[in-house]
């Protein structure tokens, strides 16, 4: 059976918070990474809030150097993911 939007959504998700953690040089946790990297759809986790809440707190050159990286693929679509997020759930 096909996945889901929803479970694709996920995966996408942990793959994005894993790709802001690589790069703020910190551990990626072990639930993040199996959610990120095992084709098994069985194991999804939710990392909406954490990815979100991290990229609430970057200062501006933080912003720009993870988020706006116009040399990195995955820089493009966090780009995309934060725009999405945005519109489905108003910032404070």
């Amino acid at each position: 059976m096909n996945p889901s939007n929803k479970e694709v959504q996920l995966r996408k998700t942990c793959q994005l918070y894993a790709y802001v953690l690589t790069c703020l040089d910190k551990e990626v946790p072990p639930e993040v990474q199996e959610c990120a990297q095992t084709n098994d759809f069985d194991y999804l986790i939710d990392c909406v809030s954490e990815l979100s809440q991290t990229l609430k707190s970057f200062e501006s050159e933080t912003f720009e150097r993870i988020v706006n990286n116009k040399e990195s693929p995955e820089a493009r679509e966090l780009s995309q993911w934060w725009e999405m997020y945005q519109i489905y759930i108003p910032l404070d």
